[in-house]
């Protein structure tokens, strides 16, 4: 529900660019400066204010744990290959471009403040309970690229996708929460960890690019692989700024 709400607010954010479409005029050479840009490698290294969750759930015996970062300042650390086109429409100012790349990531999990269901779902309580880890994750990105904003320069918004793997780890204490028969919940600690397994991953990303700078919106989610018999995930969301080098 969260990612849904993210995507139509981007989406509605992008339709006032979408509307300056017109297939009679393009400003080829500024589009075509865009274009050349993104024909090269780039990482991007910049800071982001993000949230986490760390999920593990037992469906039959109705057991779960979450654990969030109440919200924190992380690094990005961020891998794009070149551009490959797969349509272009001409618009008023430069071009609307359905594109694809591959993007990789690394990234540092944190989670010490316990969810409990009977209190906040967002904000956690410091219980003592911890579970930190990391990843590094790949995947193909479809998006849709407008731009160039100004003319002139290598400005575009950008909307985009991608499903992919990740190489994940983690470990902790987390308090587990089993409903009971008669209404109550038990409370549990019990130490859980994972070594280092391929997980499924996905990302969708709102971006503006100016220059070598890049304001991001981006979110992530990794699932897909049990752990001690609970299905094991991770999220967060984050806005950020990060500096391109471009190569």
């Amino acid at each position: 529900m969260k990612r849904n709400a993210s995507i139509a607010l981007l989406l509605a954010g992008l339709l006032p660019l979408a509307a300056l479409a017109d297939n009679g005029s393009s400003s080829q050479s500024t589009a075509d400066e865009v274009g050349q840009y993104l024909q090269g490698q780039s990482i991007q290294l910049g800071l982001s204010y993000s949230q986490g969750t760390f999920k593990l759930n037992n469906n039959s015996t109705h057991t779960s744990s979450q654990l969030t970062d109440n919200g924190r300042t992380t690094l990005i650390l961020d891998y794009t290959s070149p551009e490959h086109v797969l349509g272009k429409m001409s618009m008023k100012y430069g071009d609307a471009v359905l594109g694809v790349n591959v993007g990789g990531t690394f990234g540092q999990q944190h989670t010490q403040f316990q969810l409990d269901p009977q209190s906040s779902a967002v904000i956690g309580q410091d219980l003592g309970s911890k579970v930190t880890g990391d990843y590094l994750a790949a995947a193909p990105f479809l998006y849709l690229r407008l731009g160039p904003v100004y003319p002139g320069t290598d400005s575009y918004w950008l909307f985009g996708y991608g499903p992919g793997l990740a190489l994940y780890h983690f470990s902790g204490n987390p308090i587990f929460y089993t409903a009971q028969p008669g209404g109550g919940i038990l409370a549990t600690s019990m130490p859980v960890s994972s070594s280092t397994k391929l997980f499924l991953y996905q990302t969708w990303r709102w971006q503006f690019h100016y220059g070598n700078w890049d304001v991001l919106f981006t979110g992530r989610q990794i699932s897909g692989q049990k752990v001690s018999g609970y299905n094991a995930s991770y999220e967060d969301y984050g806005l950020g700024v990060a500096y391109n080098f471009h190569f």
